[in-house]
């Protein structure tokens, strides 16, 4: 059997991104106090926000247009960046849904 991992699809300023379901604690509305920034752009509506731990083990909020949903994906269809391609650490890869390259992003790293 194949590994698989459930991505979380979602999307910042008209750009689809994916994160490790596992990531995400909750999808709650946005709120007064800032996010983590805009680290993959200013959302357009910012309806939504990703709940998630940093690295450091503290709660942090990103704000985002959508959710797309949620998609269980072969871990072997998932590929890194190369070094040059990286701008700090986000994005890390890159997955194929279709003809469409979906952005991942590290929530924890990037917090």
């Amino acid at each position: 059997m194949t590994p698989t991992v459930d991505i979380l699809l979602f999307e910042v300023a008209g750009v689809r991104f994916a994160a490790d379901a596992s990531q995400v604690m909750r999808i709650d509305r946005p709120l007064e106090e800032p996010s983590v920034g805009a680290p993959l752009g200013v959302p357009h509506h910012g309806r939504r926000a990703l709940i998630f731990y940093s690295e450091g083990g503290e709660l942090r909020r990103l704000d985002i247009d959508k959710v797309s949903g949620v998609r269980s994906v072969a871990i072997e269809s998932l590929r890194r960046l190369p070094p040059p391609a990286r701008v700090g650490e986000v994005p890390i890869g890159a997955w194929l849904d279709g003809d469409d390259a979906v952005l991942l992003v590290d929530l924890a790293r990037m917090a």
